[in-house]
């Protein structure tokens, strides 16, 4: 009672999360957001100060870089082992020192860590009226606070709606007739707007502060600024209070929208904090100030949670009603299957109060450990009170069958419960995220299965006696109730024996007879698991069968994104989704869609299609994306992938990626066409996705240098005057309302767009003169790059490649030899193959994980059987679980992925249990006298039973997980379930055969060996020995 209520406890008092806490990926994200700058500007005016500070930082590994129009983002991976905290203070430190040599107008720069902290805890997408003055203080004020005050939320983020600005907007021709230019009246002007302390002075007998102030106190001050002799700046200038230029826009359910995200702090409860954010939310929606706003719900990570946990409990239920019905079929003893079933709550209840008082958390990958050992914390007890019953029906009375029975299978229990642990202490010894992961789900399953243990040696043995005796009892004085309860009961038994009969009964026969077979004809045996094990290694069928890093299932949520041509404008780009938002409304209601959200820039955007739940029809995540992918309108240049492709670099085994590396981004472009244009003709390549699109995108302004520097122009006054003129200069700030307000200067837009307009502006000269920008400069367009990629400061160009789905190992073979064959220019490199690479690199982490395994379940086996040959009959499990595992795959039609690969390491611990029994067993009976071919037919007909049974249990715990849908995130667990479900079928039927036979086999050989070396030791002439039949 006692375990139960503080299980309780527990239970009810571990914190919620989406992912265990600790977990810090070696990752950091630098995002610097400017606006309007070509590729190769964002990359010399952002990207490549922020390397050259960022290359300091201690412990990186890899750093790659992209920029493109509009922003410049750095990745960071760094070495195992680095502190990620101080890691974060030093990219912190590096990006401050960077941003002096920034641009003036480059006003924000985001660091993001690629850990759950990180992850929102809540996205709303709020839809608005255009026509609300002032849409960010209201926001601030009615939306953002009250966020903030909620309990756990750490802090609040507007993505979508720009604070207001002062914009002075420039008419160029009135400008020019004052005789002023943008970049002088800029730097003027930036002189113009300060406060600056100026010491102290003394009045009296009191010390005051001096400050000397040049502030702008109104928009009229502006206004009425002289910027020329009898020319004041609103003369030339409009001047007005407005939001500012949106670098990006966002569309909830095809109106105008923001989005608020909400970040936790790091250790709040994430589903609570989630719960008080939605209150919040709710009662938002009824403020009559916000009626114009329509929010709708766009992530929310405690609801993901919950969804996660109700898949996983459901799962775990219904695979302990399952487990529970076996029992019953198997023992048809309705007292001693609770007494069994009970070790599965008793169990989980131990391990939840260790968690508890561990500071764990209760996240998927631990609930995923629990739901596992639900089949598998029957097993000792199924073993322990099958013996128990056993000695019982030979005669035993209930305490000493329990005593004996209990003392006969303690240590092979131990022994296959320590095999199962074992598993994870390699675990320790790699490398990597499966590092984390793996020990995270280890605590869980270890503790439940120590206290499995525990449970099997000292609850079951005593309740089996407790129920033993009663049982006796009540036949002997049964009331007329018991009566009633008893007939039915013996009538259903009486139904289960025949059953059993027909089925298990029958086939124990049958195992019997084949057994005895195969101990006469071993070499038979050994060739046929030789052959179905060299079938499934190599056979056509499983030839196919791939790693992926994570196969996903059916989501919530569609994901479509679009590439724009670089030649895009934000308004070209919004009337492109405008389009896909009629198409989407469109097909709401056949669809079964909730809501959608339309993010974008110019050159970029995605759309999110959110699905009803419960589905009101009958279509899935991906159907609907094939859909609407089928759907959208087709435009030169425009790029549309969906969320399975989003990455240049696939990890997807119909994707070939490879990657060019170099100085020269012109010359990497050139060579990566050339080369896709040789690699699409290669049989089995489909086609090259997501190129850049080849023609021209730029303009470019070369200065003629003979002529500027006759006519004494500063050539970096060129460059400002086309940048002001573009994209404005940020002034210092203005104060207004007790807020620092931004003050930009630039060009009208009729002036800003027009080439024409662009070549007559002016430019000044060292004579105090003015000159046209055309007569300085001419232009030629440029086909560049819409992003340039770097890798660790070198130029990186992607080749992505379509293949067909048949073969694709043998195309990848003849990419690979055909890159190995091309000649590349001088100081071009190529890597190829990028994404099975690091695949690779996931499944060797996993896979070593597995050999130290092995490795370790051998050593505790010899120990056990004081032999280091008998544990390799045992060992033999392994391959023959892998077969079930190949074709459970195979035969569903599915890929192996990265919870698939930790079901197999998980696996090699649990197929060995039953080999351990049995062969624990053998070795007692012959300890006991009997003789070697008597011992193994006896003890395998003894243990068919119980191993039966634990196979079925714990099958049967797995088969509702193998069916359950993904999480809204699409974490698929089906992978993981069929390793285990395929895994154990296998290596339950074939070890009940291949086992026995094997320990023969080796036990022949060292007795063998024994003899040799006796023989060798006592000389020619002496006896040879005796073999045990």
């Amino acid at each position: 009672m006692a375990v139960v209520v503080v299980g309780l406890v527990a239970a009810t008092g571990l914190p919620v999360e989406l992912l265990p806490r600790g977990f810090d990926p070696p990752h950091l994200r630098v995002v610097v957001p400017w606006r309007d700058a070509p590729p190769q500007e964002t990359l010399d005016k952002i990207t490549k100060p922020l390397e050259e500070e960022l290359s300091t930082v201690r412990g990186l590994g890899e750093m790659r870089s992209y920029s493109r129009s509009g922003r410049a983002v750095v990745s960071m991976t760094f070495k195992q082992g680095t502190d990620m905290d101080v890691a974060y203070r030093e990219v912190r430190d590096r990006v401050e020192r960077a941003r002096r040599s920034f641009p003036d107008d480059v006003d924000r720069v985001f660091i993001r860590k690629e850990d759950p902290s990180g992850i929102p805890v809540q996205v709303y997408g709020v839809a608005v009226d255009a026509r609300i003055d002032d849409i960010w203080d209201l926001v601030q004020q009615r939306i953002v606070r009250p966020i903030e005050r909620i309990d756990g939320v750490a802090s609040v983020e507007l993505n979508g709606v720009e604070e207001k600005e002062i914009l002075i907007e420039l008419d160029r021709e009135r400008t020019s007739a004052a005789g002023l230019n943008i970049y002088a009246l800029a730097n003027q002007l930036q002189d113009d707007n300060f406060t600056m302390a100026s010491g102290w002075v003394r009045e009296g007998s009191r010390k005051l502060l001096l400050r000397s102030v040049a502030r702008y106190r109104s928009v009229e001050d502006l206004e009425n600024r002289l910027v020329a002799p009898h020319v004041r700046l609103g003369d030339i200038a409009t001047i007005r209070y407005a939001e500012a230029e949106k670098i990006y826009r966002v569309r909830a359910n095809s109106r105008p929208a923001f989005a608020v995200v909400v970040f936790k702090e790091g250790d709040a409860n994430t589903r609570e904090v989630a719960r008080r954010v939605d209150r919040v939310f709710d009662e938002l929606q009824r403020d009559p100030r916000l009626r114009a706003f329509g929010m709708i719900s766009i992530f929310d990570q405690g609801e993901v949670i919950e969804e996660s946990l109700r898949t996983l409990l459901s799962s775990g239920l219904i695979g302990g009603l399952i487990a529970g019905a076996v029992l019953f079929f198997f023992l048809r003893r309705f007292r001693m299957m609770i007494v069994v079933a009970l070790a599965i709550p008793l169990s989980l209840m131990i391990a939840l109060t260790v968690m508890y008082f561990a500071g764990e958390t209760l996240n998927l990958l631990s609930l995923l450990g629990l739901m596992i050992c639900v089949g598998l914390l029957v097993d000792n007890a199924v073993v322990v009170s099958e013996n128990i019953y056993r000695l019982h029906r030979d005669g035993l009375p209930p305490r000493e069958a329990a005593l004996r029975g209990t003392s006969e299978i303690a240590l092979a229990i131990t022994m296959s419960t320590l095999t199962t642990i074992v598993v994870f202490l390699p675990v320790s010894l790699i490398e990597g995220p499966a590092r984390f992961f793996l020990l995270r789900m280890s605590i869980p399953i270890s503790v439940a299965l120590v206290a499995s243990l525990l449970v099997a040696l000292v609850f079951v043995p005593l309740c089996i006696f407790l129920t033993l005796g009663a049982e006796t009892r009540s036949r002997l004085t049964p009331t007329r109730p018991g009566a009633v309860f008893a007939r039915a009961r013996d009538a259903l038994i009486a139904v289960l024996r025949r059953v059993y009969g027909w089925t298990f009964g029958a086939l124990g026969t049958a195992y019997g007879r084949l057994l005895a077979v195969f101990l006469r004809r071993r070499l038979e045996l050994v060739l046929l698991t030789a052959g179905v094990f060299g079938l499934t290694v190599s056979g056509p069928l499983t030839g196919n069968l791939d790693f992926v890093n994570q196969q996903e299932g059916e989501k919530t949520v569609v994901r479509i994104f679009a590439d724009m041509p670089a030649s895009y404008t934000l308004d070209d780009t919004a009337a492109y989704f405008r389009q896909v938002e009629r198409i989407v409304e469109q097909h709401r209601e056949e669809w079964g869609l909730d809501g959608w959200l339309v993010v974008h820039v110019a050159t970029w955007g995605r759309i999110e299609a959110f699905l009803e739940t419960p589905r009101p029809v009958p279509l899935t995540a991906g159907e609907i994306t094939a859909k609407l992918k089928a759907l959208l309108p087709r435009r030169a240049g425009v790029e549309i992938f969906t969320e399975e492709e989003s990455e240049s670099e696939q990890r997807t085994p119909t994707v070939y990626a490879a990657r060019l590396e170099g100085r020269d981004a012109e010359l990497l472009e050139r060579t990566a066409r050339q080369l896709e244009e040789v690699m699409v003709k290669v049989p089995g390549v489909i086609g090259v996705r997501r190129t850049d699109d080849p023609r021209p995108n730029e303009i470019g302004l070369q200065v003629d240098r003979a002529r500027v520097e006759r006519l004494g122009v500063d050539p970096r006054a060129i460059a400002g005057v086309v940048g002001y003129a573009l994209r404005g200069a940020m002034l210092p700030h203005y104060s207004h309302e007790g807020r620092q307000v931004s003050v930009r200067i630039r060009f009208e837009e009729e002036d800003r767009e027009d080439l024409a307009q662009l070549e007559s502006f002016l430019v000044p000269t060292a004579s105090g003169g003015l000159v046209p920008l055309s007569a300085l400069t001419r232009r030629e367009l440029l086909a560049a790059p819409a992003v340039i990629r770097r890798v660790d400061r070198i130029v990186s160009r992607p080749i992505s490649l379509d293949l067909e789905p048949e073969n694709v190992d043998e195309t990848r073979a003849r990419l690979a030899r055909l890159l190995a064959r091309v000649d590349l220019p001088e100081g071009v490199r190529i890597a190829g193959d990028l994404g099975r690479q690091r695949d690779n690199e996931d499944l060797n982490s996993v896979s070593w994980a597995a050999m130290l395994s092995i490795v370790f379940i051998f050593l505790l086996m010899g120990f056990l059987f004081e032999s280091l040959v008998l544990p390799l009959s045992i060992l033999l499990t392994i391959p023959l679980a892998w077969i079930g595992v190949a074709w459970a795959h195979v035969l569903t039609g599915r890929d192996i992925d990265f919870l698939g690969a930790v079901g197999v390491v998980l696996l090699i611990g649990v197929v060995v249990n039953n080999g351990i029994v049995l062969i624990d067993y053998v070795n007692r009976l012959r300890a006991d006298g009997m003789p070697r071919g008597q011992a193994v037919p006896f003890a395998a007909a003894r243990r068919f039973r119980p191993i039966m049974m634990t196979a079925i249990t714990t099958v049967g715990g797995m088969i509702p997980l193998a069916f359950a849908g993904a999480s809204s995130i699409g974490l698929s667990y089906t992978s993981f379930s069929l390793a285990l479900i395929g895994g154990m079928t296998t290596s339950t039927l074939l070890t009940l055969l291949v086992v026995p036979v094997f320990y023969t086999l080796f036990d022949d050989a060292r007795q063998t060996v024994g003899r040799l070396a006796r023989a060798l030791l006592a000389g020619p002439g002496a006896p040879a020995g005796r073999t045990d039949p």
